[in-house]
């Protein structure tokens, strides 16, 4: 077993199938494919699930995903402290809500990628309940998450409490004159898991006699776009409105008696290896950057 397989190995886990993995750890999937059966014969088990398109972790390749990390970081920290230096470097890769990346990130990524400019950094976006799950496989090194957190592997930091409104095209009056000229609203969202959707759901639910219909859009300026047409509406956080879409022919409605403040979190797994480059960003977090 050398270093590189578990490069390899993290790189499957990160995208998801040998070809890809391949590319990004500069070799050809055919070695990929035998550095992946030298680990599994030397742990005598299978790590990966293999389909024609994909790999997915087995639970001991789950196990290993989070010790590989672990190698590779202490390697990392180690060698930087043989240098005479005090630059960190180091990888990360951070989940994060789309909305979230436009509204909030950006104040502590630049915060961070200026004190730390060597350490090679990734943003993956996603829904709240999809960005979960991959922190909690070890395959993002910590996510921006919405809501309340509650799973007992997982701790979280309180970036800021975003005030939500229901976002709809300008030409309508009121939220309500859309709603009540309309026997089906159309609700445009993100996929499910998204905590946005989920309240918007609960928020209409208190219309009973009119039929929901999902439109789901994989891209926040999407959403912005077909609520602007008229085709729906959606929830969002009203800053992000306000900030990054004042210009557009949308406007939003908060109805104080309905919709709380809702939590946006850093969240990490308890017992996630924290190398150097990552506590360092997560003490930038902790700074308060993102208000």
């Amino acid at each position: 077993m050398h270093i590189n397989d578990l490069k390899i190995f993290i790189a499957i886990a990160d995208y998801g199938t040998f070809t890809q993995a391949a590319i990004a750890t500069n070799t050809v999937q055919s070695n990929v494919s035998a550095r992946i059966k030298v680990l599994e014969d030397y742990f005598g088990d299978k790590l990966l699930k293999r389909s024609t398109r994909s790999a997915e972790l087995t639970p001991a390749g789950t196990s290993f995903l989070k010790l590989a990390r672990e190698i590779l970081g202490k390697l990392e920290d180690f060698k930087e402290s043989l240098a005479d230096t005090t630059v960190i470097k180091g990888h990360l890769k951070i989940g994060c809500l789309q909305t979230t990346a436009a509204l909030r990130a950006p104040a502590i990524l630049q915060q961070f990628t200026e004190s730390y400019p060597e350490v090679e950094f990734k943003l993956k976006t996603g829904t709240t309940a999809s960005l979960i799950k991959e922190v909690l496989t070890y395959k993002l090194d910590g996510a921006f998450v919405s809501g309340e957190l509650n799973n007992g592997e997982l701790e979280g930091q309180t970036i800021v409490y975003e005030e939500l409104g229901v976002v709809y095209a300008k030409n309508f009056g009121s939220l309500d004159d859309l709603i009540k000229a309309n026997k089906t609203i159309k609700l445009i969202v993100f996929s499910k898991g998204c905590t946005y959707r989920h309240i918007l759901t609960e928020l209409l639910a208190t219309y009973p006699e009119k039929t929901i219909r999902f439109i789901e859009m994989d891209s926040l300026e999407a959403i912005i776009q077909a609520v602007e047409q008229g085709l729906g509406i959606t929830l969002l956080p009203t800053a992000l409105i306000e900030k990054q879409y004042a210009f557009r022919n949308v406007k939003t409605e908060s109805p104080a008696d309905k919709l709380e403040k809702v939590p946006t979190l850093f969240i990490k797994r308890k017992d996630f290896p924290m190398n150097n480059a990552y506590k360092e960003f997560f003490s930038t977090i902790q700074k308060g950057y993102a208000e």
